[in-house]
């Protein structure tokens, strides 16, 4: 049985900090979108929450005074901007998604610097999200 590393696993300290930092200003962007722009997240619930949790963590989202944003806003704003149901418990779903483990299950995080480092995307995030067409 071969044992599996986070391909984030593999980076430096100043390679994971930057993808963290990329990943945390996009997803910020992604936020201050309109939800009339029908974007729509083409991901896991569970991936938008982990992704939700990790910008939580990083204070990059505040408020007019200054303060960051809690954990329950930012799902909040990612679900009405992404046209996702919000979970009725996103605590627990971003606690699940940071134990996942093994081969099919690896983290958002993980995912994400893949996409940055050996495929060469510019914005992750950006496959991540359809704009559906309004008929």
């Amino acid at each position: 049985m071969r044992h599996t590393t986070e391909y984030s696993d593999t980076l430096t300290r100043e390679q994971r900090q930057r993808a963290m930092e990329l990943m945390a200003s996009q997803f910020c962007e992604l936020l201050g979108r309109s939800p009339r722009e029908n974007l729509y997240w083409q991901e896991s619930v569970t991936d938008l929450m982990d992704l939700s949790h990790e910008v939580y963590l990083s204070e990059r989202l505040v408020d007019s005074h200054g303060r960051p944003y809690g954990f329950r806003r930012i799902v909040e704003l990612a679900c009405q901007v992404l046209h996702v149901v919000t979970p009725c418990n996103p605590y627990s779903m971003a606690f699940n998604a940071r134990n996942r483990k093994g081969v099919r299950q690896t983290s958002f995080f993980s995912r994400y610097c893949w996409l940055m480092f050996k495929s060469h995307t510019p914005n992750p995030l950006r496959q991540m999200v359809k704009r559906m067409n309004e008929e």
